[in-house]
């Protein structure tokens, strides 16, 4: 009876946190802001905490600064980094036939001669492919088209520019009457080990989140860095995106590659920025694996990089960017959960009971 005491608390904190987690993705884009403000303000309050205790500035003064600056970043985005990337694919594009003669002459010829097979691309098939799709894809990313294509679309990252910040500003300045808040519905005969389990799940979930987006920033400034040496035409946006999705095991550098060879292909002059991209990210992803991401984060979420993919990828296909917010969080939570049970479950009578 004793066992069934201690367990039931864990499955009851398992049931409440997919049943808020399926409430919040039922109800999709509405929350997008106020989940990824609360996301923000988990993040930065230890800091805020810090700095508030050290130099007695008020939290409120701290709420705002903090608010002012993301609001800053937001708008950053739509007005310097979007304008230049769109500007970069339209010269992919144009460049496009180029870069399937130069692979059809340099790459695939040889190929075709050493192993006698008959490779190569098609520009008129390449060409109806794009021509096909160039519509959509045009109106999805082209921010100087007329607004009434995409007015929807404007007018919801708008208000995700405005109210954003503004939650984030009142969630970091109430964050403790937040937590006290959902802590008074935590049973008083539970509370102990509910307090542990959610300190268990803090641990793990701040660690890894706080350690993954300080990963980033260090490698989309070492990215950054790299490719404008080796003078990559918008090194600086290439390499802030691949920094961006290193959270992504394999596929975020995976992408950041593509990507560049793809602009050092349509630009092309010599091979010596092709050979400079490819050792510019075989030493990022050393410099990753072996240094950067163990040190900041090792292995503090317990998932190895095919399950962060896979939740990714799973999240991502069955609730939208919902889904991807919520994936890693409530991957960490399931374990820490999981944890615990498998714990109650080896110390139980009816594991340890002999026939």
């Amino acid at each position: 009876m004793q066992q069934d005491l201690k367990i039931k608390p864990i499955i009851s904190t398992l049931i409440l946190i997919i049943g808020i987690f399926s409430v919040i993705i039922m109800l999709g884009k509405v929350l997008i802001p106020f989940l990824i403000a609360l996301i923000l303000s988990y993040i930065v309050n230890p800091f805020v905490e810090k700095i508030q205790n050290k130099f007695k500035i008020k939290r409120s003064i701290l709420s705002f600064i903090i608010a002012i600056l993301v609001f800053l970043l937001f708008v950053s985005i739509p007005i310097f980094i979007l304008p230049d990337a769109l500007i970069q694919i339209k010269f992919i594009i144009k460049e496009i036939p180029s870069l399937i003669h130069l692979i059809n002459d340099k790459l695939l010829l040889n190929i075709n001669g050493k192993y006698g097979t008959n490779f190569t691309l098609d520009y008129d098939n390449v060409k109806a492919l794009l021509v096909s799709n160039i519509g959509t894809l045009y109106n999805h990313v082209n921010l100087f088209s007329p607004i009434a294509h995409n007015s929807i679309i404007f007018i919801e990252i708008i208000v995700y520019i405005v109210l954003i910040p503004f939650i984030l500003f009142y969630s970091i300045n109430n964050w403790q009457n937040i937590l006290k808040f959902f802590d008074e519905f935590i049973p008083k005969r539970y509370s102990e080990l509910v307090r542990h389990l959610i300190k268990d799940i803090d641990t793990l979930l701040a660690a890894y989140l706080r350690g993954q987006i300080s990963v980033m920033l260090i490698m989309a400034i070492y990215y950054m860095i790299g490719l404008n040496i080796i003078g990559l035409k918008s090194a600086t946006i290439i390499g802030l995106i691949t920094g961006l999705l290193v959270f992504i095991p394999y596929l975020g550098i995976m992408t950041g590659l593509l990507i560049s060879l793809a602009v050092g292909f349509a630009g092309f002059t010599s091979m010596n920025v092709i050979i400079g991209i490819l050792i510019v990210f075989i030493a990022g992803h050393s410099l990753e694996g072996a240094l950067v991401t163990p040190f900041l984060v090792g292995g503090k979420i317990g998932l190895n990089p095919i399950m962060i993919i896979f939740a990714l990828m799973v999240f991502g296909k069955l609730f939208g960017f919902i889904g991807v917010l919520l994936a890693l969080p409530l991957s960490t939570i399931t374990i820490v959960l999981l944890r615990y049970i498998k714990l109650y479950y080896l110390k139980s009578n009816y594991y340890n009971e002999e026939s």
